[in-house]
Order: structure tokens, then C-alpha cells, then sequence
């Protein structure tokens, strides 16, 4: 096979693309546990949108990002008891960073940089998918 500098960018690519889609698999291991928008109390600023997940230790993984595409951050933290603590960090473009610290279907408080501010009651979302206020 003659290896060009085209071919090993391709297969370069390739096994970006297999390595992220193997992080897919591990995300599958959790249940869908907040969902939501909210308007970010910084006059002027996107909404902020999120999708978290929750492991079966307690876990929580996601992402939450600006409606208007300008960020995405990765969501992390733990939860006990139905609180919560979220850390965000920016992972594309000027993503929300910041923390999140709450209690399910009562409120919550993202506290954070710019535009990343808000109080908010987080949506829990059941087994079959469906918003539990």
C-alpha cells in the first residue's frame, strides 16, 4: 500500500471518529435524569439549554449550551438525596462555565462567568421519558 500524506490524514480521522464514537457507548450506561431552558438572567444573553444524565452511583454527565450555538459545555457532578452539584466546562466555542447547585423539581442556581446565570426549576425526566416538573 502506498502511504500518502492524504491516506494518513484519512485513517487519522478515522480513528478520531471510531474513539468518539466509543464515548457514545459509554454514555449510553446512563439514564436521562434533567432537561430544560432557561433565559439566563444577564440582560442581552442567549437562553441556556441542557441534557443530563444520571449514572447508576449517583453521577451526573451532560452537556449545556447557549440556543444561540455560540458554546457547549460538558455538565459533571454528583447527586444525593435529589441535590445536586453540576461543574460546567467550556468544550466548544464560549460554552457556559460555571457551577449548578440545586435540588430536583424544586430549583436551582447556575452561577458562573458572562453569560452563564440563571434560577431555574430543573425538569426531571422519568423512566419513559416524559418531564416531571
Amino acid at each position: 500500500m502506498n502511504l500518502t500524506r492524504k491516506n494518513v490524514l484519512m485513517a487519522v480521522g478515522v480513528l478520531s471518529i471510531s474513539a468518539s464514537l466509543a464515548g457514545v457507548a459509554t454514555a449510553a450506561s446512563y439514564s436521562p435524569r434533567y432537561a430544560g431552558m432557561v433565559a439566563s438572567s444577564v440582560a442581552g444573553c442567549p437562553n441556556i439549554v441542557w441534557r443530563i444524565g444520571r449514572g447508576a452511583d449517583g453521577a451526573l454527565n451532560g452537556i449545556m449550551w447557549f440556543d444561540d450555538m455560540s458554546g457547549l459545555s460538558r455538565a459533571s457532578g454528583s447527586e444525593s438525596g435529589g441535590a445536586f452539584n453540576l461543574t460546567l466546562k467550556s468544550v466548544m466555542g464560549s460554552g457556559p462555565v460555571g457551577t449548578v447547585t440545586g435540588h430536583a423539581g424544586k430549583g436551582a442556581t447556575l452561577t458562573g462567568q458572562g453569560c452563564a446565570n440563571a434560577t431555574f426549576k430543573p425538569v426531571v425526566i422519568n423512566s419513559y421519558g416524559n418531564g416531571t416538573g
